[in-house]
């Protein structure tokens, strides 16, 4: 019987149930492989139909049940909490930080550059689970860009360390900083700010390298989670 901890599929970490009523009976779970929030909805003996909103990401048997694998649809960008919200508070910009650094140290390391990295591009599920979208229909992205991609440089490694620290900056100001935003570094009197500032320095070889990023933000982030007030539009908490 699936119970909280199984592993589906030898891919699919079961997490917990994914709701009540009509979603009884789905589950939330961690795809290891990809390092992603999914639900798992097992079949039983009816042919369950998903919604046509929600993409199957794939078809899994365990233990004599079948259950599709539906891309998790509860996922907002960072743009909408921010629209909602105004700022976050610094101790869950921290703990966003951290986890988008840390994947795009993965991907450094592999020599990949990711297209954008803006408040649109950031999706942050109702767990706090965020990550990375490749593409999307609307972007604030070039108030987003290092100084020296925006004066036609190409985008590298610094650059994109840069938008990150961006993107964070306007998590925690409610806009994305102007040019004179690094010399506030000193002075602001929040950890959390002043980590961020140091991604932002206008010469891109005195900006940390990404993974040293994220060993900054976690640095500053506290060690339980930080959750939004419950608006009933989910628990967003980062993990």
């Amino acid at each position: 019987m699936a119970r909280e901890g199984t592993l589906i599929g030898e891919r699919y970490r079961l997490l917990g149930p994914a709701g009540h009523g009509t979603a009884a009976g789905v589950w939330r779970a961690r795809d290891e492989r990809l390092d992603r929030l999914v639900a798992l909805r097992p079949l039983f003996d009816e042919p369950a139909i998903p919604s046509p909103r929600t993409p199957v990401c794939d078809v899994v048997d365990e233990d004599s049940t079948t259950y599709l694998v539906l891309e998790y649809p509860a996922s907002r960008t960072l743009a909408e909490l921010l629209e909602e919200y105004g700022v976050l508070p610094p101790e869950l910009v921290a703990r966003l930080g951290a986890r988008l650094a840390s994947v795009l140290a993965a991907a450094h390391d592999d020599g990949v550059l990711h297209p954008a990295v803006d408040p649109d591009r950031v999706l942050i599920a109702p767990d706090g689970h965020a990550q990375l979208a490749a593409h999307t229909p609307t972007s604030g992205g070039e108030a987003y860009l290092a100084p020296e991609v925006a004066d036609g440089g190409f985008p590298d490694f610094p650059a994109e360390v840069f938008s990150l620290g961006a993107t964070l900056y306007a998590a925690l100001e409610g806009h994305p900083p102007g040019a004179s935003a690094f010399a506030r570094s000193g002075s602001t009197g929040s950890p959390v700010t002043e980590a961020v500032l140091r991604l932002l320095h206008p010469d891109p070889a005195a900006r940390p390298t990404m993974a040293a990023a994220e060993h900054l933000l976690r640095s500053v982030a506290p060690r339980r989670p930080v959750a939004r007030p419950d608006d009933g539009a989910g628990d967003y908490r980062c993990v």
